[in-house]
C-alpha cells in the first residue's frame, strides 16, 4: 500500500528490479487472506492515493512498451497488467464513492507500440484455448487500458476482415468450377438494399427480414429506385432518413419522455416485436459501416448493450422529475416517518400502465427501511422489466451484425459516442482542416468570403451545414479534426466560359447538378443538390 506512493518507484530505472518484483508478489505470492485485505484497502483509498497507485503501474507498463521489452519480458508485462486489473476492479466496486476516471487507466503507448492486428488474432486464437505459461500478452483481454482510438481500431479490424472474407469467398466462387462452392448469388461480396424513398421503412424491413443473417456483415450498398446510380452518398442518405422515420412519433415504436427529447422501449408495444429486431440490425449495420446516426436514447441503452446495469442516474437522464424525486427520497429526505409524511406505495404508473413493484403485496407502503428497495425496483421496472422482450429483440438484432466481444470492449459512454457522435463543435478546427484544390487556397477571395459568411451563421445553421457535408449534424467522438472538407473548382467550368448562351447538364460530385450560363455572360444559375435529400428538395441558387 505504501510502496506505490513513493516517487522512487516511478523512476524508469527502478521498473525492472522493483516495480515488476512488486507486481509478481501481488499476483503470484500473496495468500488468499492477504489478497482479500489488500483489495479492501484498495477499495477504500481516497482518489488521490488510488491515482498514485495507478500511475506507478502505468508508468512501468509504458516504460516496457517504449523500450520494446514486450517480446522479451512478456511475463513481467502480464504481472503489471494483472496488478492494474485488480485496481480497476476495486475502483469499479459498487460501494466505492470516490471513483478515479476511467481514462486514468489508459496506456497511450499501446497505440504506437502494439500491433493491434496481431493482438486481435492472438485474442481470437486463445479465446478457445486454455492459458499456459507461454500464453502471450493479449491487450484485448485488458480493455480498461485501451484508449478509445485503440478500441475503434480493433472494431474496424474485425469489420474489415469479415468483409474481406466475403470478398475472398466471392472470388473463389467465380474462379472455381460450378458446384465447388455455393452459387454465385449467395457469395456476392456485398449486401445491397434497393429502396423506394416513399416506402423506405417498408422496403428496408422487408429486405432485411428476408436476408440471410450472414449477408448483414458484408459491405453495404444502397440503391434508390428513383436514382439508380450507386454512390457512397446513398448509404449516408439511407441511414439519415431511415432513423429519422423510425424514431419519429408517427412510427409508434418507442415511448418518449415528457420533454420529447429521449426515447425508450415501450411497455406496451404497438408494432410487432420483429420490428425491434430489425431496428437492432439497422443500429448494428450503422456502427459496422461507420455511420453516425440519430439515436436519442439515454445512456441506459448503451449500458445494457455492454452488460452494465442501469442506475438511478440513467432514470434521472430520461425523466428528470421522477429521477430527481427518487434521489431526494433516497439521499436527502431525513424524516424517519416516510410512510406517514409522503403517503407513497409500491404501486406506480409507467408508460400509462399501473404496475406493482412488489407483486407479492398490492399497495405496499414505502417506508424509511424499504425506500432503497422501492427506488431500485422503480429503476429496474423502467429499464429492464417493462421492456424486456422488445429490448432482447433489439439486442439480438444488433449482435447479428456486430461481434459482442468487440462491442463489450467499449465503455457505455464510448459506445454512445461512437454510434451517435457528440455535440462538441469546434468550427475553427473544421476551417483549419479544410483543404483546397486547383486555383483555390485559404487566402483566395472566394474562400475568404465563404468563411466570413460561415462565421455569421447561427449555431443551428452551422450544424445544418455539417449535416449537408457529412450526413450527420453531430461531431465525431474523436473530434472535428476527423472531418476534412475539400473545396475544388468543378473541372468543366473553364471550357464552359466560352459559351455565349445555353446550359450544361450533369453531376459534379454529389452537389452540383446543373450549371447554366445567363445571356449576359456574367451570371450563372445552378442547382445545388443536397446529398441527403431527394432532388425535389433542392433549391435554385
Amino acid at each position: 500500500m505504501i510502496l506505490p506512493t513513493i516517487p522512487l518507484l516511478r523512476d524508469d530505472q527502478n521498473v525492472m528490479n522493483m516495480v515488476m518484483a512488486l507486481a509478481k508478489v501481488i499476483v503470484e505470492d500473496l495468500n488468499e487472506t492477504a489478497m482479500k485485505t489488500l483489495k479492501e484497502w484498495w477499495s477504500s483509498m481516497e482518489t488521490n492515493i488510488m491515482t498514485k497507485h495507478i500511475l506507478m503501474w502505468k508508468n512501468a507498463l509504458s516504460f516496457m512498451l517504449r523500450n520494446g521489452l514486450l517480446a522479451t519480458h512478456s511475463r513481467g508485462v502480464k504481472f503489471l497488467l494483472e496488478a492494474l486489473k485488480f485496481l480497476h476492479r476495486e475502483n469499479k466496486r459498487p460501494g466505492r464513492t470516490q471513483k478515479v476516471p476511467a481514462s486514468t487507466f489508459y496506456v497511450e503507448e499501446i497505440n504506437n507500440s502494439v500491433i493491434l492486428l496481431e493482438d486481435v488474432m492472438l485474442w481470437r486464437f486463445w479465446s478457445s484455448r486454455e492459458d499456459t505459461e507461454v500464453t502471450p500478452v493479449i491487450f484485448c483481454r485488458y480493455p480498461f487500458v485501451l484508449s478509445l482510438i485503440c478500441k475503434m481500431s480493433i472494431f474496424n479490424i474485425f469489420a474489415h476482415f469479415t468483409k474481406e472474407i466475403h470478398q475472398l469467398f466471392h472470388l473463389l466462387t467465380v474462379m472455381c468450377p460450378s458446384g465447388t462452392f455455393r452459387d454465385n448469388q449467395d457469395s456476392a461480396p456485398v449486401f445491397q438494399l434497393t429502396l423506394r424513398r416513399p416506402s423506405l421503412i417498408e422496403d428496408t424491413f422487408r429486405q432485411l427480414g428476408s436476408a440471410d443473417h450472414d449477408y448483414l456483415k458484408r459491405e453495404l450498398v444502397v440503391q434508390f429506385v428513383e436514382d439508380r446510380k450507386l454512390s457512397l452518398v446513398n448509404k449516408r442518405d439511407f441511414f439519415l432518413h431511415v432513423f429519422e422515420e423510425l424514431l419519429a412519433p408517427e412510427s409508434e415504436m418507442f415511448m418518449y419522455n415528457d420533454t420529447k427529447t429521449l426515447v425508450w422501449f415501450p411497455a406496451k408495444p404497438r408494432v410487432e416485436e420483429r420490428s425491434y429486431f430489425l431496428f437492432g440490425v439497422l443500429c448494428g449495420m450503422a456502427l459496422y459501416n461507420h455511420n453516425i446516426v440519430h439515436l436519442p436514447f439515454p445512456l441506459a441503452l448503451f449500458k445494457k448493450m455492454v452488460g452494465v446495469k442501469p442506475s438511478l442516474e440513467d432514470l434521472r437522464e430520461f425523466d428528470p422529475v421522477v429521477g430527481g424525486s427518487l434521489l431526494y427520497l433516497l439521499e436527502d429526505y431525513t424524516d424517519d416517518d416516510v410512510e406517514e409524511n409522503l403517503d407513497m406505495t409500491f404501486t406506480v404508473i409507467w408508460d400509462d400502465l399501473k404496475v406493482e413493484l412488489d407483486p407479492k403485496e398490492t399497495g405496499k407502503p414505502v417506508t424509511s427501511t424499504n425506500k432503497k428497495q422501492f427506488v431500485d425496483a422503480y429503476v429496474n421496472l423502467a429499464f429492464n422489466q417493462s421492456a424486456e422482450k422488445v429490448f432482447e429483440e433489439f439486442r439480438r438484432g444488433f449482435f447479428k451484425v456486430c461481434d459482442r466481444d468487440v462491442v463489450e470492449l467499449f465503455k457505455p459512454e464510448e459506445l454512445r459516442g461512437v454510434m451517435v457522435g457528440k455535440e462538441d463543435y469546434d468550427w475553427d478546427t473544421l476551417k483549419q482542416n479544410t483543404v483546397y484544390d486547383g486555383e483555390y487556397h485559404a487566402r483566395h477571395p472566394n474562400i475568404v468570403t465563404f468563411w466570413e459568411a460561415f462565421e455569421d451563421l447561427t449555431d443551428n445553421q452551422k450544424k445544418a451545414f455539417l449535416l449537408f457535408l457529412t450526413g450527420c449534424d453531430r461531431a465525431p467522438i474523436l473530434g472535428m479534426d476527423k472531418i476534412q472538407m475539400k473545396v475544388v473548382l468543378p473541372p468543366f467550368l473553364e471550357p464552359v466560359k466560352g459559351l455565349a448562351h445555353g446550359s450544361l447538364e450533369g453531376v459534379v460530385g454529389p452537389f452540383i447538378q446543373t450549371w447554366r450560363r445567363g445571356g449576359s455572360g456574367t451570371e450563372w444559375r445552378y442547382r445545388l443538390v443536397t446529398p441527403w435529400k431527394s432532388c425535389e428538395d433542392s433549391e435554385d441558387r
